[in-house]
């Protein structure tokens, strides 16, 4: 038996297939769509709603802009869905925890534009509890599918879990912050962040692209985003036995 080393690292000129993009497709489209109404609505309530200080949910009191807010809100809950059906089918998500973030994600989205706020000035209404604790409840959950779909991945193949790890971890951070900012300003000032409009504002292209960045992950990472470092030895022949990450033993 003679055993021949075949550096896989050593072909510099192999074709290496560049990952399809597909996933990240889609969060464009569908973020761009949902963007949508969202400008809609802000060009519609210029003259009534300040975008640095009152929140994008106070849209709901100028003509369509209740209609504008559901229609964002069932825009990226889609979007949420469609990601967690490719994530499981490329084998990278495991076990109930990324669903479950994602579903309650997508909930959480569609609730918080069939829920409407209260008017400026007036009391909270139940409508107006179940619309805020959506929201929250939905930048909460979003850390969670990305730290989860971090975990499973045992051998990343280039440094896009890392980041997805780090942008949960300073999502997570970044809300609870806010959170306790906020409601701490609420309930011992009554009074909320000056600047609550823009922060919201923010948090919701932070939102898409941190959708952006798991959809990279799962092309990179998935079947689809693999390069085959055995292609150029495949063929009628002998058989290869992996001996290290970067070596095959060519058994005769």
């Amino acid at each position: 038996m003679t055993v021949v080393a075949a550096d896989l690292g050593g072909h510099p000129d192999q074709s290496m297939a560049s990952p399809d993009p597909r996933n990240t497709r889609t969060v464009s489209w569908f973020g761009a769509t949902a963007l949508l109404p969202m400008i809609a609505a802000h060009v519609v309530g210029a003259s009534v709603v300040d975008p640095v200080l009152d929140p994008i949910s106070w849209y709901a009191f100028v003509p369509g802009g209740g209609e504008m807010i559901l229609a964002g809100g069932v825009i990226l809950a889609v979007l949420g869905l469609i990601l967690t059906v490719r994530m499981y089918r490329t084998g990278l998500a495991v076990g109930p925890v990324p669903a479950a973030a994602m579903i309650v994600f997508a909930v959480a989205m569609v609730l918080v534009g069939a829920f409407p706020t209260d008017p400026p000035g007036t009391e909270a209404s139940m409508s107006a509890i179940i619309h805020r604790v959506s929201a929250a409840t939905a930048f909460c959950v979003l850390p969670v599918v990305g730290l989860s779909l971090e975990r499973s991945i045992v051998r990343p193949r280039s440094s896009l879990p890392r980041s997805l790890r780090s942008a949960a971890r300073a999502l997570g951070i970044m809300v609870a912050l806010f959170l306790v900012i906020h409601l701490s300003l609420v309930y011992l000032a009554d009074s909320g962040i000056a600047a609550f409009g823009l922060i919201e504002r923010v948090g919701f292209v932070i939102m898409i692209g941190y959708l952006f960045l798991l959809a990279a992950t799962i092309d990179r990472e998935g079947p689809d985003g693999q390069p085959d470092p055995l292609a150029a030895l495949d063929g009628p022949g002998p058989s290869l036995a992996l001996s290290g990450p970067r070596s095959a033993d060519h058994v005769e």
